[in-house]
């Protein structure tokens, strides 16, 4: 596979994880900060990744938006490959967004007021009621 073959048309997607890592991995000077990483997340679920300062999270985001290359490891979004060779697809082909956090949140909420901001007003994400 070369990297021209990467977005090219796939017969069926509708099975296709929405985003799996293989084995994904990124070292800076000589200092891991993504090591071996899998991960499947099935179409239509939500994710968070969660852990202390230091620990990969942003390493692992910049890896799937494209902002970083990999330096082990495959990146699939939708069933299309993003990376072959030691080359990746650019950030603006893989139709994947990015909010940093210091932009998303708002400070003078809490975490679970920050959460539901974004779903309708007395729904839960599910699409069930949460009034009594």
């Amino acid at each position: 596979m070369k990297l021209s073959d990467l977005n090219k048309p796939v017969d069926d997607l509708s099975n296709a994880p929405a985003l799996k890592c293989i084995g994904l991995a990124k070292q800076f000077n000589g200092v891991p900060a993504v090591a071996g990483l899998e991960l499947t997340v099935p179409q239509g679920q939500i994710l968070a990744l969660l852990g202390p300062r230091g620990c990969g999270k942003t390493t692992a985001l910049r890896l799937i938006a494209g902002f970083e290359d990999p330096d082990k490891g495959v990146i699939s979004i939708g069933g299309q490959t993003m990376n072959v060779g030691g080359e990746s697809l650019p950030p603006e082909r893989r139709r994947v967004g990015m909010v940093f956090q210091e932009g998303a949140l708002f400070p003078h909420l809490s975490v679970e007021q920050n959460i539901a901001y974004g779903l309708p007003k007395g729904q839960d994400r599910d699409g069930g009621s949460t009034k009594s």
